[in-house]
């Protein structure tokens, strides 16, 4: 019984390690993008040619042509649309013969053996951990907010996590902005008529989100509400015109 229990402890101390090992070598990767750093959520399966994910690359450009880092699952669908529009700040700004003051802007943070996902082509760093919490520790440790477009189960898990360390003061109240009102609409009626009404959420936990269609408005809501101060990724202070 004894051996048994010191076997069981053994193998939880190796396990321990390799993830303590995967979680320091993904910050270190991830503190040398420039800060800050918004993550983007969304399904794998959405197809890079429709256009949510061209809406999700647009947004990805606008905010990293602005200053901010682009976090993702690393995946295929919305994750690859994010990281591309990422790259293509980077890649515009060196084709306009800009001084860039960085190359890399994005990361991908992965999951190994994850069903159906492969690293998408745009991952400028590419971070793969073994185990979903320490995953979406990463994802959430270095980002001052969060857009969610539309996706499965594995999206809907990040967001309310997401929510749930926010309500619970486990990280500041950053900016959540859920993309695609005809997708996210039916979770806002949900809020309002089940959650609030039966006193199981507060008026100020209802508003944690922010729901539009609009890749302006998402855009200013996070610069709005992003905290800490940023310089653009994109161009040397002395090339930068007020």
């Amino acid at each position: 019984m004894v051996f048994r229990r010191l076997r069981e402890y053994v193998r939880f101390l190796k396990s321990l390690f390799r993830t303590t090992r995967r979680l320091c070598w993904g910050m270190w990767k991830l503190t040398s993008l420039p800060q800050p750093a918004i993550t983007i959520f969304g399904g794998a399966r959405v197809q890079l040619d429709s256009e949510l994910a061209k809406k999700a690359e647009q947004l990805a450009l606008l905010l990293a042509r602005d200053g901010f880092s682009i976090i993702t699952g690393g995946g295929p669908g919305i994750m690859e649309a994010a990281n591309m529009g990422a790259f293509n700040a980077i890649k515009d700004c060196v084709i306009d013969g800009a001084h860039c003051a960085v190359r890399e802007v994005s990361a991908g943070i992965g999951l190994v053996r994850l069903n159906r996902e492969r690293v998408n082509p745009f991952v400028q760093k590419n971070i793969i951990m073994e185990h979903f919490f320490a995953r979406k520790w990463l994802l959430v440790r270095y980002s001052v907010g969060f857009i969610v477009f539309p996706g499965g189960f594995g999206t809907l898990d990040e967001l309310f996590e997401t929510l749930t360390l926010i309500q619970c003061n486990r990280m500041a109240r950053v900016p959540v902005v859920l993309f695609d009102s005809t997708f996210w609409n039916p979770i806002s009626v949900w809020i309002e008529q089940q959650a609030l009404a039966r006193g199981l959420l507060s008026q100020e936990d209802a508003a944690l989100v922010i729901i539009t269609d609009s890749i302006a408005e998402a855009f200013s809501v996070i610069k709005q509400g992003a905290t800490g101060q940023k310089k653009s990724v994109l161009h040397d202070e002395t090339t930068v015109k007020e």
